[in-house]
């Protein structure tokens, strides 16, 4: 029962990932040092620094901070500005509980803050690695590792102090195009609107990282799975999407490769797959309360998206260039979810079965980060062609049993074409007629591995 809840909470997390636009707002580097009390000294305090943080990229408080921390006065100037980093995670002090609101800021500790504001993942490195001037062991190594690889930082000296003028510079290196970006995204979303059809195409490749714990515990350390997509997409008759998959069970054994097809319309949610025996291909109905309205779902691309949302995100602009012959607008962009079901009921996606059995899934899910770079076409502003990075972490326990997924990694590398082509989605009578998928057969909901 435990694996099919968390692959069903896990793919409904991926699918948001085609139904999301947006961007923060910031400050330049001239505005973050006016939120400083009087003149800036020689070295900028941690206090000061996230004061800054707080300012330049926008962020919300998070609800109520459960323990205060004793070093810090309740009228401070800066006590607004922990308040929301606290509640949010994004301060987490020192192993005595205090957060050494005056002691001088390392470029390392302002490197952490900036991660995880950007909700970067904190337990997997990224595809591709810089060699840094400090050991993987440091406790800073893998936001490091994600701000160098993203070109957020370019310089690695982890026990510099920072000048207020180091500080609201990275700052603004990081957050600083904000503004610009949110013009961007806007004409974005207004030409998402006009999308009729379109296609995708593309390669993904995903490894679950294991915990070899509990009935789990003879599985393989990581099983990898590649897939080379292509999908059609029409607004209102729905999606195609045709996957040949390569499937690495651990290593040394050999690789599994079968090919899936996948329709989502207003009929349902049709699959098809050759059986792992058999081999025989069967087309299968996913029963209806499994995943909200997928043609809701299609639907939310060419809605506003809730200002809730917007705050989970961040854009930077990385500049123009050509691709394909078409002058294009970079971009990169980064975010992370903590609560999926609150994030999905902003969507107004949940039916009260679905909205029900998510609610029994809090705490599974840590987090579910994600960094990626779109390009733009310069003229429509419709996307041409995006790379992502998606890190879904697990707890280490759900209801007293342990998680056998530590975590899993998406990336994916995909090109849109054919904007308001004339597609067509036509669902095959051997799907039309196919059983609904049994979610509650022995095999399935007992099994002590599921």
């Amino acid at each position: 029962m435990l694996i099919k809840t968390m692959r069903r909470v896990t793919i409904l997390a991926m699918l948001l990932l085609f139904t999301l636009c947006s961007a923060a707002y910031a400050a330049d580097s001239s505005d973050l040092l006016d939120v400083l009390p009087g003149k800036p000294g020689d070295v900028l305090t941690r206090s000061e620094f996230c004061a800054m943080l707080v300012k330049a990229a926008n962020l919300q408080p998070a609800g109520q901070v459960a323990q205060w921390p004793a070093d810090v006065k309740a009228d401070a100037w800066y006590t607004n500005s922990f308040q929301t980093l606290l509640s949010t995670n994004i301060l987490r002090g020192f192993l005595d509980g205090k957060v050494k609101p005056d002691q001088p800021i390392t470029q390392a500790e302002a490197t952490a803050f900036i991660a995880r504001a950007l909700g970067l993942p904190q337990k997997v490195l990224p595809r591709e690695t810089s060699q840094l001037s400090i050991p993987g062991s440091h406790w800073a190594f893998t936001n490091y590792s994600w701000m160098v690889s993203e070109g957020l930082l370019t310089q690695v000296d982890a026990k510099k102090v920072l000048t207020p003028q180091e500080g609201a510079g990275l700052l603004a290196n990081v957050f600083g195009t904000a503004e610009q970006c949110r013009e961007i995204t806007d004409k974005m979303e207004t030409a998402n609107k006009s999308i009729t059809s379109m296609r995708m195409s593309g390669k993904m490749d995903m490894q679950m990282n294991m915990r070899q714990v509990g009935e789990a515990k003879d599985m393989p350390s990581s099983i990898r799975t590649t897939a080379s997509m292509e999908t059609e997409l029409v607004m209102d008759k729905g999606m195609h999407t045709v996957m040949e998959t390569s499937m690495s069970p651990g290593e040394n054994l050999p690789q599994e490769a079968f090919t899936m097809e996948q329709y989502m319309t207003h009929d349902g949610m049709f699959m098809s797959m050759p059986d792992p025996e058999t081999k025989q291909v069967t087309w299968t109905k996913i029963p209806s309360d499994v995943f909200p309205n997928m043609m809701d779902l299609l639907k939310q691309q060419t809605n506003p998206i809730p200002e809730e949302i917007k705050n989970m995100f961040h854009y930077r602009y990385l500049g123009e260039e050509k691709l394909a012959g078409k002058e294009v607008i970079k971009l990169a962009y980064y975010g992370e979810i903590k609560d999926l079901t609150k994030m999905i009921a902003a969507l107004g996606q949940l039916g009260g079965q679905l909205q029900q059995s998510l609610d029994q899934t809090q705490g599974m899910l840590q987090s579910f980060s994600y960094a990626g770079t779109m390009y733009v076409d310069k003229k429509t502003y419709l996307p041409l062609k995006a790379s992502n990075d998606s890190i879904v972490t697990y707890a280490a326990e759900f209801q007293g049993q342990p998680m056998p997924i530590e975590t899993m990694q998406v990336n994916y590398d995909f090109t849109y074409s054919d904007y308001n082509a004339p597609l067509n989605i036509e669902l095959p009578k051997e799907a039309l007629n196919a059983k609904e998928l049994s979610l509650t057969a022995p095999d399935i909901a007992d099994s002590k591995t599921e």
